[in-house]
């Protein structure tokens, strides 16, 4: 197993992956609030990496790393349409002053998240440069 491919890096990958898609549909979102009768986008995958991880706490057996870095990497990015009634009369359900905070928001998350990756990458550099 190599020091950069472990739990961590996989549960970070899979956050990113997640975060880059829904700026992706944010955006998507945006770009058509003036198109009649689109429904909004929503990007989520939060809850079912904390169900995997849930899971793997309640198993409370010895489990390989590699195979919960596995499970965590196969963890779905769900990708849904917001069916909620709008007050609008072509039908568009895009409030974008909701997208506008989920992308700062998701912005945050995002950068917090690379700030976390590059961090372990550093300690992990210098554990290793210390050895030599």
């Amino acid at each position: 197993m190599s020091y950069f491919d472990n739990l961590t890096t996989a549960l970070l990958a899979k956050n990113l992956d997640g975060l880059w898609l829904r700026q992706q549909v944010i955006m998507e979102n945006v770009a058509n609030r003036s198109t009649p009768n689109y429904k909004s986008k929503y990007v989520d995958f939060e809850h079912e990496l904390k169900s995997k991880i849930s899971d793997i706490n309640d198993k409370n057996k010895a489990v390989k790393a590699s195979d919960l870095r596995d499970e965590l990497a196969g963890t779905k990015i769900v990708l849904g349409e917001n069916t909620n009634k709008t007050m609008r009369l072509d039908g568009n359900n895009v409030d974008v002053e909701k997208e506008n905070i989920e992308m700062v928001r998701t912005q945050f998350n995002y950068s917090y998240t690379v700030a976390q990756l590059n961090s372990y990458f550093a300690k992990m550099k210098m554990a290793l440069s210390s050895t030599k």
